[in-house]
């Protein structure tokens, strides 16, 4: 029976990668549903799964609480005797919290081998470009668990929802206006498209389909979004360091089209289903983090150094930036333009 499994995923963070564990979680629950399934996570990230319907409990780990916060967690999740822990985050904590629990315990394949050779030396040995939201799937091969083609989710409350529509009212844009979300932050300085690229295609799509931009990201993007409002000849409302990460979710979740980087406002774009065009230097589709094909369109430049890194890098190795720089503001606003108007021949939202 359903109710003599007790499952136990573990993705500690970031925004991104919890995000693309969503799939499995749905997928796992559609298959169990009875079952009791929990979620172990970063303290800091735990609002990404906030009312997510398919989970029974979140267990939040306070990394700067110390050794003594991952005892605790071992201990507590020995206590709960999971029949199953799913360790997608497979480190050096998610083993030793799984360590003596009883559970069974599986995993998915990182791909080292075939990453490092990449990145370091130039050796492709992928024998398939697998994402890796497909990838945590095999954790679950033993058990029938298959990906149901319905892409990622995330759940912003109401009261978040509220509040981006009253912000919006008080910036009188009416209800109807297509809104364009730009986020051109990135924790990676490598990451990030130059700030003139995200204004002159913002600007293009916005003439092209009377869109108003709306900028979005964390207090460290303050300064990156005031950069872009500056060089911005259209209208823009500059909402950086303004809303909580689930109001950002929100926002995008209204928006016709977002321009982002790769980072985890690009997946919270597809998780709220909205069409997205993704902006990829250093990173490649081998290493398993673009965009689900789903209503998605990639802007990159094919040069030999890609990719140089799997997270993200403070500066260009190479110190000349080409696979950013040599991408140009038309490209982004092209596959926008394309996008936007398959969208709204055939409306996806």
């Amino acid at each position: 029976m359903d109710s003599n499994y007790k499952f136990l995923i573990i993705r500690f963070s970031s925004i991104g990668d919890v995000i693309l564990t969503t799939p499995l979680i749905r997928c796992l629950r559609a298959k169990f549903p009875t079952a009791q399934i929990d979620f172990l996570i970063k303290k800091e990230f735990a609002v990404v799964l906030s009312n997510n319907p398919h989970l029974d409990n979140i267990i939040a780990f306070d990394k700067k609480a110390g050794k003594g916060e991952l005892n605790r967690i071992r201990q507590q999740v020995k206590q709960n005797n999971y029949s199953h822990i799913l360790d997608i985050q497979k480190n050096i904590r998610s083993i030793y919290i799984s360590a003596g629990s009883g559970a069974i315990v599986s995993g998915f394949s990182k791909k080292l081998l075939e990453r490092d050779l990449l990145i370091r030396f130039g050796i492709n040995i992928y024998k398939e470009i697998k994402p890796v939201y497909l990838r945590y799937f095999e954790s679950v091969s033993t058990l029938g668990v298959s990906y149901d083609g319905n892409g990622t989710e995330v759940f912003p409350a109401v009261t978040e929802t509220e509040k981006v529509n009253e912000i919006l009212k008080q910036e009188n844009i009416a209800s109807g206006r297509p809104v364009l979300v730009v986020a051109p932050g990135a924790q990676w300085e490598n990451k990030r498209w130059p700030v003139e690229g995200f204004a002159t295609a913002a600007d293009t799509f916005c003439r092209h389909t009377g869109a108003i931009t709306v900028l979005i990201g964390g207090t460290g993007d303050i300064e990156i979004c005031n950069q872009v409002n500056t060089l911005m000849q259209t209208p823009a409302l500059n909402l950086a360091g303004k809303l909580s990460l689930m109001g950002s979710a929100s926002m995008l979740g209204m928006a016709k089209m977002v321009f982002t980087n790769d980072t985890g406002m690009l997946h919270m774009a597809q998780a709220m289903k909205t069409p997205v065009v993704a902006v990829y230097g250093p990173t490649t589709r081998e290493l398993g983090f673009f965009p689900l094909p789903e209503n998605s369109r990639v802007a990159e430049f094919e040069i030999s150094c890609r990719p140089c890194t799997q997270k993200g890098l403070h500066s260009c190795p190479k110190k000349h930036f080409l696979c950013m720089k040599n991408i140009k503001p038309e490209t982004v606003s092209n596959l926008a333009a394309g996008l936007f108007d398959q969208n709204s021949a055939s409306p996806v939202k």
